[in-house]
């Protein structure tokens, strides 16, 4: 297996951009990866805004939200630009409150009539507003995206997925065969901890942001699962770049 894509997800429910390396830190998730959120105006929102790790359901995500697919995020720093159709449609310093404020006002006007509130940008102290509170990256196999688009009527694409660290691969599923195992990554350890659960943010097309078919039980039937990728953990820290080989230690 051999690195391809190496993915971060700035703000959660946004699109991710593709790095030319990044440095993992043993213990910690992957670097600047879902460290902003926008929250949907859940009732108890409070506890979001806290900046610790909380679960999905305060926060604007494409489960729910399938047009944040249209939207191109880009982070240099503390700036965010957004882009439409390759058209930016916003550009805020998510470090100072009138930037901020932007990001605010920008999601109430295009979820008004969705929400249970006003929508607001919060930033995660330490870790990163990822499904699970464990200091886990994400990493999946190019052939299991492709055997999903097969089994689906889908055109393959990693985006539908959110992993960190693509893999190419022959055999689908087979990075599954490493859960328990520690691996060699570039110059990182991984201990490989769990299986990716879905869930229906896969059903929304990340070309087109629309909602297609419920796919779970498709995956159920075809593959006996419902899991795409693994997690892991970083044990050793170190440099990793697409084209590094994933080595199995034990």
């Amino acid at each position: 297996m051999i690195v391809s894509q190496l993915w971060q997800y700035p703000v959660k429910g946004l699109a991710g951009m593709t790095l030319d390396l990044i440095r993992l830190e043993a213990g910690k998730h992957f670097p600047g990866d879902r460290r902003f959120a926008v929250t949907n105006g859940h009732p108890k929102q409070d506890e979001a805004l806290a900046g610790h790790w909380v679960k999905k359901s305060f926060f604007l995500q494409m489960m729910k939200f399938e047009e944040l697919a249209a939207y191109d995020c880009d982070m240099a720093g503390e700036v965010m630009t957004l882009s439409k159709d390759g058209e930016e449609v916003l550009t805020a310093d998510l470090s100072t409150e009138p930037g901020i404020r932007l990001v605010n006002e920008f999601f109430a006007a295009q979820f008004a009539d969705r929400l249970d509130g006003l929508p607001q940008l919060t930033r995660v102290t330490d870790g990163a507003f990822t499904d699970t509170r464990a200091p886990w990256i994400s990493l999946g196999g190019t052939a299991s995206v492709d055997q999903f688009g097969a089994a689906t009527g889908t055109a393959p694409d990693a985006r539908r997925f959110r992993l960190n660290i693509m893999l190419e691969t022959e055999t689908p599923f087979e990075e599954a065969s490493l859960v328990g195992t520690e691996v060699r990554l570039g110059e990182a350890v991984l201990r490989v901890e769990a299986p990716v659960g879905r869930c229906a943010a896969i059903d929304v097309d990340p070309a087109t942001a629309v909602r297609g078919p419920h796919l779970l039980p498709l995956m159920q039937r075809e593959f006996g699962h419902t899991d795409l990728g693994i997690f892991a953990e970083v044990t050793e820290g170190g440099l990793v770049r697409p084209g590094d080989c994933l080595t199995r230690l034990g």
